[in-house]
């Protein structure tokens, strides 16, 4: 597939609307999302306060917000909710009928009795994979329309990574990065080995990477900006590698933010099966390594990178 297909600045889905972000995560896809699209309209975005700010505040990527009392921002016109989690569910049936709404995977939908399910019908609602609006349509009767992930084609930098190979997803039971842990145990050469950027579930870290150096290979959160710098240095450019183990149950098979910001920069991307069987974007050995053929995922990765 040609690369060109990854990156749509301009969708008409969303180019004329104010956006509101109505979550509590300050990183992640969500906030990823939000900011590309920011960056493309140009248009305001807003949260949800008690209080009408005039001054914007730093929303991160080079992109500024506004807190609005709801009573506010139901006057703004041409309104799009990016993305809302349960802490905001209270305010969305006071929206316009068919106000736009971002649902981005599965688990916004979890749980039996999640109030967000019987109000969707109110929107029109957009989805960002193939599989979750399929799924919106199978299990729950609604109607969607997909998008493809925006993405701001941000100048890129001469600048040089220090990595070889890294992953840039988060630090999280669905992102698996276990799996790229153990594959640092069986990379001979100390400089191919991955390092780890992104925001870390505790919880996680405290069950499952305890004997997996996970101090050694963290380096922390990337500052919200682009390109994705640490140190003062991009990334991505002519970094080898980039490993995402995502695994979502009843998602999979399009794109994620981790994999654009490895395409856009010429990164070779390694992938999970399970993620990539659920569609058919990506293509073993065409436009990314996928893994998950054998028990020994590690090892699949480490061989991807020592080959």
């Amino acid at each position: 597939m040609d690369k060109k297909d990854f990156f749509t600045e301009h969708n008409d889905v969303f180019i004329d609307n104010n956006l509101v972000y109505m979550a509590k995560p300050i990183y992640g896809g969500w906030v990823t999302c939000t900011a590309h699209m920011c960056l493309i309209n140009k248009k305001r975005l807003v949260k949800i306060a008690k209080r009408t700010e005039p001054k914007q505040r730093d929303f991160g990527y080079g992109v500024g917000y506004q807190n609005m009392r709801i009573d506010d921002l139901l006057e703004v016109p041409n309104l799009m909710i990016t993305a809302v989690d349960k802490h905001y569910w209270k305010y969305l049936h006071l929206f316009p009928k068919r106000t736009k709404l971002i649902i981005h995977d599965p688990t916004e939908l979890k749980g039996k009795e999640n109030p967000l399910i019987p109000l969707l019908s109110n929107f029109e609602v957009i989805t960002i994979r193939e599989t979750v609006k399929t799924l919106l349509k199978e299990k729950y009767g609604v109607d969607s329309v997909f998008m493809k992930h925006p993405f701001y084609k941000y100048p890129k930098t001469n600048n040089p990574s220090d990595y070889f190979a890294v992953s840039i997803a988060r630090i999280d039971f669905d992102k698996h990065t276990d799996l790229i842990l153990q594959a640092n145990k069986l990379i001979k050469d100390p400089k191919k080995r991955i390092y780890l950027f992104g925001a870390e579930n505790r919880l996680y870290v405290h069950h499952k990477l305890q004997d997996l150096d996970f101090p050694t290979y963290w380096k922390g959160k990337y500052p919200k900006k682009l390109p994705l710098s640490y140190n003062n240095k991009d990334l991505l450019n002519d970094c080898k590698f980039v490993v995402d183990m995502s695994i979502i149950k009843e998602d999979g098979g399009g794109t994620q933010y981790t994999f654009l910001e490895a395409m856009y920069h010429d990164c070779n991307l390694i992938l999970h099966k399970e993620w990539v069987e659920k569609g058919n974007i990506f293509v073993d050995k065409k436009n990314c390594y996928v893994v998950g053929y054998t028990d020994n995922v590690a090892q699949e990765i480490a061989d991807i990178i020592e080959s």
